[in-house]
């Protein structure tokens, strides 16, 4: 089962940066040939078509800001999963790494917050109501996983003094 959820998260630390790449290169056509975007959104959006353009290059440079949070968090999974398999599971530096797991995912919470901001803005220039909600389960997993962090480092703690001990 590790085998396979560390194939999951490579191959989603691929699709990570390849997200990248889609956001750069849509939002570089968005802002360098306006005009002929424009024209496309006219069709669809009528006289708002220059403010969709310019909610949808937010919500591009949002869809950004959440690629560096989402490699922090697979690679330090992916460095947890390799310890677990070794056997040594509670290790000061799975702490370590799932406290960045927990940071990586507080400033996916706010990455999603800027969503929801341009996500409204789209919908109030469109007339079309683009989904997004606000949801306290991700702030809620942030808190788990500082609190999980800290169970972790006891967990190593307890660890090294036993085998101190033997």
């Amino acid at each position: 089962m590790l085998i396979t959820t560390r194939r999951i998260l490579l191959t989603l630390l691929v699709l990570n940066w390849f997200a990248a790449f889609v956001f750069v290169l849509f939002a570089a056509v968005l802002i360098i040939a306006p005009d002929y975007m424009t024209g496309e959104l006219t069709e669809d959006f009528g006289d708002k078509a220059d403010a969709a353009r310019q909610a949808l290059v937010g919500m591009m440079a949002i869809g950004l800001l959440a690629v560096p949070p989402v490699h922090v968090i697979f690679v330090r999974i992916i460095a947890m999963i390799d310890t677990v398999r070794g056997g040594r599971p509670f290790e000061s530096a799975n702490a370590d790494r799932l406290r960045h797991v927990a940071w990586g995912m507080f400033a996916l919470q706010f990455v999603d917050l800027g969503f929801g901001w341009f996500a409204m803005r789209l919908s109030e220039a469109t007339g079309e109501l683009i989904g997004w909600q606000f949801s306290v389960t991700g702030w809620l997993a942030v808190l788990l996983l500082f609190v999980l962090a800290r169970v972790f480092q006891q967990g190593a703690a307890m660890q090294d003094e036993i085998e101190g001990t033997v």
